[in-house]
């Protein structure tokens, strides 16, 4: 799915580091650096579901479902004109490996990292305009979609003239965008700790809200990966669709503070 609103690749081929950058329960994360194209010299991330995980295929068809309806939500956001600047989506793409021919997610990688809401409706209520922005922005899919779906667990980077999105999470009412998805009982519980902005719309519809939030507040959300920190394969491209990836973040030794550094994304399936 092309948008003019998604940050892709641009580039063909990747230096990947032999050391893990990071580790989460299905999938290793190294970083690299694009040799070929447009990107050439910039900071990569790849990112591999861990040996032995017969659901691989699964996954990236699922994530893919997940970044394609997250493009079409941020694509109808810019459509209204709600805010004047400009929020694009992280793409993967799914390269091989030359030498294994073993599958694995590239993309940009993204710094100054900031959360501003997660799967349960913990929202980051600073006062600034882009935290209100993207706590309209969850309600806008809500609305957008019909009650279907929301879009949630908003996280990225600042650039130039906008904001940068990895690695969101999809909750439907059907139960089926993934592990982060909480289903009817998250949406829920989100809308019961949303509270509208200013860029929020009186007409936007919400779900009706009966008795407590099923789902404990909590800024992390399931199945978010954490970074360890521990650092050279060359890949190169794939045709396919998009899919999604995952973020992960440093959380400061004994202190509890969040440094910013993402990894997600979608990607580029090989089957045909």
């Amino acid at each position: 799915m092309s948008s003019r609103y998604s940050r892709n690749n641009n580039a063909t081929r990747a230096n990947i580091e032999d050391k893990l950058f990071a580790s989460g329960n299905f999938k290793n994360v190294k970083r690299g650096e694009y040799t070929a194209g447009d990107r050439i010299g910039q900071e990569c991330v790849a990112k591999e579901f861990k040996t032995g995980s017969v659901f691989e295929d699964h996954y990236f068809n699922e994530e893919l479902a997940i970044i394609d309806r997250t493009q079409r939500i941020i694509d109808s956001w810019h459509d209204t004109g709600i805010i004047n600047r400009t929020i694009v989506l992280n793409t993967p793409e799914i390269w091989v490996y030359t030498n294994t021919g073993h599958k694995v997610l590239i993309e940009p990688m993204i710094r100054n990292f900031e959360k501003f809401n997660s799967n349960t409706g913990w929202a980051d209520n600073t006062g600034g305009a882009w935290s209100e922005a993207m706590q309209a922005l969850s309600h806008f899919s809500y609305h957008t979609s019909g009650g279907q779906f929301l879009l949630c667990d908003l996280q990225g980077g600042v650039y130039s003239d906008g904001y940068i999105l990895s690695d969101p999470v999809i909750m439907s009412q059907a139960r089926n965008c993934g592990p982060a998805d909480l289903g009817p009982d998250g949406i829920r519980s989100f809308f019961q700790r949303h509270r509208c902005g200013k860029f929020c719309k009186e007409d936007w519809t919400k779900p009706k809200i009966v008795g407590k939030a099923v789902f404990p507040m909590s800024q992390v959300t399931p199945a978010e990966l954490r970074i360890t920190l521990i650092g050279g394969y060359r890949l190169h491209q794939t045709d396919g669709q998009h899919m999604i990836a995952f973020i992960q973040y440093i959380s400061g030794a004994g202190q509890g503070v969040k440094l910013g550094l993402f990894v997600s994304g979608t990607a580029e399936s090989l089957a045909r």
